[in-house]
């Protein structure tokens, strides 16, 4: 009997959901205290009890003062090109994808000890829009090492939409937007459900995304009002051998309470010395860091190109659903209603009880939806980011982004000469930058991965013709082609395969 798990792998929390053959769906609860959530923090531990080291997950090792031997905040790392840690209890350096596997272990441990050994598991883990290939395939190997049977890697967003399953029972064509907005990034996606003569069509239209969240609010608060309010305290803090990440745990704390209950909240730090340090927060405070900052502006410019991409106006969408924790502040509902109007978004109306749990739902639902038989459900997504070659030191745009999975470029041109200069291997990069040639050392350019040609197969003709095709899997193939002398079509040479990383 076979069951679908979906892992929403953020990063301040780890939420996981299963949904079982019959279609039976329930929230995984990772958090043993009874009385807490579901979900756990993102925080890992190498824990030295008497010479043998123990890994812990989730709220003990977020609370642990043992610094030296814990990791939080590990999935952001994983998009830096080096990230080490020196792990005092193991007495080395563990990078971040190594990290993600330890994590990946005990989560899969504690998901399949909670159901009977009889189950077959496929798993789908989630990543933000704008993560590159190289990051999502960090993750997929890191949870397969792991042991986790990966059957997909999909964008929050898009896992979001299939746990919305009231949209997919209407007789109507509706035009959805998902807003996510978590610990590390925002995500966007816009999509097309259509259910007519029980044949039901969900295509995603566009994806974008925004390296900005809860941790980039808590630094905001951190610098523009802890430092103003309380410089001094601060300082002794510091000073006592207390790091920093002790005063931010304490602001995601208070930031959160202060959401919930709309009022100011009080917040205590105890230093290295004893010292015992309050801290309050008021809902008007964070909202007044977000204007400081901008936010605003930078969301909606993310809007604005998400509509250009998928060539739609604002005013044809008919519902707006906001995801992940950092959505429960006002400031961003209220936006929402501002931009779209109230007939389609309601800040008043807002349900907050499902925005943590709902994409860890939505990719164990979305993987049921593609395996069931007799499916008449028919799903497209769409490729976040533009992909290319390298030419010259330049990225050449072959596929534009937001076009639809399973897209086929023409064939286009490709010197023998540049092959000669790269030792016959071709690099492909990827772009989230809306530009068709970009230098390669520009941050918005990205390398996936190459290929090496057999030269062999190749004759003296200036050059050769390729084309670039995605799949389902998120594979990029690239085909390589000639014209035979007096042939009337092209003959292809090569199938290559591009490997993230």
């Amino acid at each position: 009997m076979k069951s679908y798990i979906g892992i929403d792998f953020g990063a301040c929390n780890i939420k996981a959901a299963k949904v079982s053959a019959s279609g039976k769906a329930q929230k995984i609860k990772l958090n043993k205290a009874q009385a807490a959530g579901n979900f756990i923090p993102n925080v890992i531990l190498y824990d030295d009890v008497k010479g043998n080291i123990e890994i812990k997950v989730g709220g003990g090792a977020k609370n642990s003062k043992d610094f030296e031997n814990k990791i939080w905040q590990i999935k952001p790392k994983l998009s830096q090109k080096i990230w080490r840690k020196f792990i005092k209890s193991l007495g080395r350096e563990v990078a971040a994808n190594e990290a993600v596997k330890d994590i990946f272990e005990w989560l899969w441990r504690t998901i399949t000890e909670k159901f009977s050994n009889a189950e077959e598991f496929e798993a789908v883990i989630t990543v933000p829009v704008s993560f590159s290939e190289v990051q999502k395939n960090l993750m997929k190997q890191a949870a397969i090492s792991a042991g986790v049977p990966v059957a997909a890697v999909v964008t929050e967003p898009f896992a979001a939409m299939f746990s919305l399953e009231d949209f997919f029972e209407e007789d109507e064509e509706q035009t959805v937007l998902i807003f996510d907005i978590g610990g590390s990034t925002l995500d966007l996606s816009l999509f097309r459900v259509e259910n007519f003569d029980d044949e039901l069509n969900i295509t995603e239209l566009a994806a974008a995304g925004l390296k900005f969240g809860g941790i980039d609010i808590d630094k905001a608060i951190f610098n523009n009002i802890f430092l103003d309010k309380y410089g001094d305290e601060v300082t002794k803090i510091l000073d006592s051998g207390t790091p920093q990440y002790e005063i931010m745990n304490e602001i995601e704390k208070v930031k959160e309470q202060a959401i919930i209950e709309g009022e100011e909240v009080s917040g205590f730090i105890t230093d290295e010395n004893g010292g015992l340090h309050e801290f309050t927060l008021t809902p008007e405070e964070i909202n007044a860091v977000l204007e400081k900052i901008n936010v605003k502006e930078k969301i909606i410019a993310l809007l604005d190109e998400l509509f250009e991409d998928a060539e739609i106006d604002k005013g044809e969408v008919t519902a707006v659903k906001p995801f992940g924790g950092t959505s429960s502040i006002d400031y961003f509902t209220q936006m929402l209603t501002d931009y779209f109007g109230a007939e389609i978004f309601d800040c008043e109306d807002f349900e907050k009880d499902d925005i943590y749990m709902n994409i860890a739902l939505g990719a164990a639902k979305y993987r049921y939806f593609v395996d069931a038989e007799n499916s008449n459900v028919s799903i497209q997504n769409v490729i976040p980011y533009n992909i290319g070659l390298a030419k010259e030191n330049i990225f050449s745009r072959s596929i534009k982004r937001n076009e639809l999975s399973g897209f086929v470029t023409p064939l286009k041109p490709l010197l023998i000469s540049e092959l000669e200069k790269n030792n016959w291997r071709v690099a492909v990069y990827q772009s989230f930058a809306n530009a068709f040639e970009l230098p390669l050392d520009s941050e918005d350019v990205i390398f996936i991965g190459d290929v090496e040609l057999n030269k062999n197969l190749y004759s003296v003709n200036d050059a050769v013709l390729f084309n670039l095709r995605t799949d389902d899997a998120g594979q990029i193939i690239i085909k390589f082609f000639e014209f035979p002398p007096n042939a009337d079509a092209p003959k292809i040479i090569e199938e290559k395969i591009v490997k993230a990383g």
